[in-house]
């Protein structure tokens, strides 16, 4: 049975594409709030002039805080539960090639609990083209490296285990799940595993994959990808 000091220090990381919320509204909060995630990336969230008010409203809505992100990340966004200290929020724009292509970016902040060691969490939404998605990660661990800290790195890779960018990932943050992780996308017949929660080697890793508690019909009504959470416990 978990201990009152492990229920402190156990941070839970979720990772989802909503698919720029075309899905059922209602589905999507109901979701947020059964997976009783503490830090949520988001990736495809609003991304117009008034995309900041839109995931402010959406973090309300599944009992969260909206940290950072939207139009300034290119629909990237981070959540944190009012239990959670963040700190150092930041929201870039990875770029891409062509006026049309979908914008593609970063959000990260620093997270702590009482009484814990802070860490990095860093949401991202890798590019389509195999070159912008290296230059996407090389960008992502220099900010990583920048700060210093142990990270959680969360987020829709566009790219399947033991690809370049998750090899280049591996320098700084592991798959809790590289034997047995499933496959996330497309969300009714999943084929393809691009969606992932990578952990620092640090921090022990109490649980990974599919978030318990959230109705699977609801993410189906939601989405087009699966949620993947991770459940971390932070140094003391």
């Amino acid at each position: 049975m978990p201990s009152e000091d492990d229920a402190t220090s156990t941070l839970r990381v979720m990772t989802w594409n909503v698919r720029d919320l075309r899905g059922d509204p209602l589905a999507v909060h109901r979701v947020l709030r059964s997976a009783h995630a503490d830090v949520v990336c988001l990736q495809e969230a609003p991304r117009t002039w008034l995309s900041r008010n839109r995931i402010a409203d959406l973090a309300r809505r599944a009992g969260m805080l909206y940290v950072t992100g939207g139009r300034a990340s290119g629909g990237t966004a981070l959540l944190a539960r009012v239990r959670v200290d963040v700190s150092r929020p930041s929201a870039v724009r990875l770029p891409v090639a062509g006026r049309f292509t979908r914008p593609r970016g970063a959000v990260s902040a620093v997270v702590a609990l009482p009484g814990t060691r802070p860490v990095l969490v860093v949401g991202v939404h890798l590019g389509l083209d195999d070159a912008e998605r290296a230059d996407h990660v090389a960008r992502v661990l220099e900010h990583v490296r920048s700060v210093g800290l142990p990270a959680v790195v969360a987020g829709d890779l566009n790219e399947p285990p033991g690809g370049p960018s998750w090899q280049a990932l591996g320098a700084v943050v592991a798959d809790p799940a590289a034997d047995d992780g499933l496959p996330t996308f497309p969300a009714r017949r999943p084929r393809h595993r691009i969606d992932v929660v990578l952990v620092d080697p640090v921090l022990d890793v109490l649980g990974h994959g599919s978030p318990d508690g959230v109705d699977p019909g609801d993410v189906l009504l939601a989405s087009d990808h699966l949620p993947v959470a991770a459940t971390v416990r932070l140094l003391r």
